[in-house]
């Protein structure tokens, strides 16, 4: 029996073996009640707020105010919070949800991939492949994290434009606009993917004298120009997110100079920065100042600061979880550090020795499974987008959304900011080994 037949036979039982490894994740995430990481008490914050005093305010009420974070969470993954909890009467209720979600995408990878692709069983077969090979996916459906609901978006996104490029329709680009006005509303790092694919799709339209079909993308400028609104009368500061002034000083300012001096003096820098900061009775100029400090140290080290953004955005490519496993399986994390952070910290043959050799075992050998998966399929993805196989249209697409994810997110190098463009990642490596059916 060769290759081909044994991934078509595998695919016959696609849908029981990923109904059966979501269900078996979801029973660890029971048995454990490890179902939080570092962001989720700022939703479970907001949808409490929400609930109780209406507000999107995304930290304890009864704590001191916390000004940032009246605008730090866009409140849609809130409410989904909200919805399922209020349903069920558990945060379980949320991870089932999420895990529904999950079957779901796959559901549309594979509707994707047929389009293309004339063999169904053999999709199926590579996507079980891909499932039990990017354990990622299951693990993030059992956190209280927005990134499942925003991987659902992303894709339907995607599917939406990919479709509008194919038929001018409205049905196409209102659904395109409306997913886009989600993503916004989940993740404040989405705001210019819709916003680009309109500019992007100007040109196109004209040539087909359709430009009034953009017009539904309007509702991207008021979902923005809404928010910063409600913000202004909240903080007087007329904004979008707060996240932004944040992401520069404690990710990009702080890990360049942590490259040149040391984690103790990056700690220390941002720490002087941040107490400078808090003596602002203003919000923008508390923002301002953030800003202005991050970019200072950016112009100063552009070249440490863009190869840093470059391995953080490899990374994001290839990194297996570590840390969302420890979390997931509930362990003391103890020694076991992460790679990319003790590598960079130690340098990088200490710092191999001393990851592995307070590695558990058997979690070593799931991650090195998981990199060489990550690595193979990160490969073929950039041979696909490269290669001339006919579906041009739908590379370019794929390579947009996932260039714009990785660029805006990939500083950290981390595996969950990959969770929301994975389906593009198994529709590229699917249609990499299989030829096409028809030319998109």
């Amino acid at each position: 029996m060769n290759v081909k037949k044994i991934v078509q036979l595998l695919g016959n039982y696609f849908w029981p073996i990923a109904l059966l490894l979501h269900v078996l994740g979801f029973l660890q995430a029971w048995h454990t009640g490890s179902i939080y990481l570092v962001d989720s008490a700022d939703y479970l914050s907001q949808a409490f707020n929400i609930k109780h005093h209406a507000s999107i305010y995304a930290a304890d009420w009864n704590a001191p105010v916390r000004v940032d974070f009246f605008s730090f969470r866009p409140p849609l993954y809130a409410l989904f919070i909200l919805l399922f909890e209020s349903v069920t009467g558990s945060l379980y209720g949320v991870l089932f949800a999420q895990m529904l979600l999950s079957l779901l995408n796959f559901y549309m990878v594979i509707r994707i991939c047929k389009q293309v692709h004339s063999e169904p069983a053999f999709i199926k077969g590579l996507l079980t492949l891909i499932l039990i090979g990017y354990p990622s996916q299951i693990i993030h459906c059992n956190f209280i994290m927005s990134d499942i609901l925003f991987q659902s978006i992303l894709l339907f996104a995607f599917y939406f434009t990919w479709k509008w490029t194919q038929h001018i329709e409205w049905k196409y680009s209102t659904g395109a606009a409306l997913l886009f006005a989600l993503a916004m509303l989940t993740k404040p790092v989405s705001f210019l993917l819709g916003l680009g694919v309109a500019a992007a799709m100007c040109y196109y339209l004209w040539q087909q004298k359709k430009l009034i079909q953009l017009l539904p993308f309007l509702v991207l400028p008021l979902v923005y120009h809404s928010l910063s609104s409600h913000h202004q009368t909240l903080t007087g500061s007329y904004h979008y997110s707060s996240v932004g002034p944040y992401f520069a000083l404690k990710y990009m300012a702080k890990y360049t100079n942590s490259q040149l001096y040391g984690e103790a003096y990056a700690d220390h820098f941002q720490d002087s920065v941040m107490a400078m900061a808090d003596t602002c009775k203003q919000l923008h100029t508390r923002h301002a100042l953030m800003n202005e400090a991050a970019i200072a140290v950016i112009k100063k080290h552009p070249i440490t600061f863009t190869q840093f953004n470059m391995r953080g955005w490899l990374t994001l490519f290839i990194d297996p979880g570590r840390f969302d496993w420890v979390h997931f399986l509930n362990m003391d994390e103890g020694n076991f550090l992460g790679l990319y952070h003790t590598i960079y910290t130690k340098g990088l043959v200490p710092g191999l020795f001393y990851f592995m050799s307070n590695a558990p075992v058997l979690l070593l050998l799931i991650l090195a499974v998981s990199l060489l998966f990550n690595c193979c399929l990160t490969f073929v993805f950039f041979k696909w987008v490269m290669s001339k196989t006919g579906t041009k249209t739908l590379q370019i697409i794929v390579a947009v959304f996932v260039c714009y994810i990785v660029m805006t997110t990939g500083v950290l190098g981390l595996a969950r900011y990959r969770i929301g463009i994975a389906p593009l990642l198994w529709i590229a490596g699917v249609l990499y080994v299989t030829p096409k059916r028809s030319q998109p």
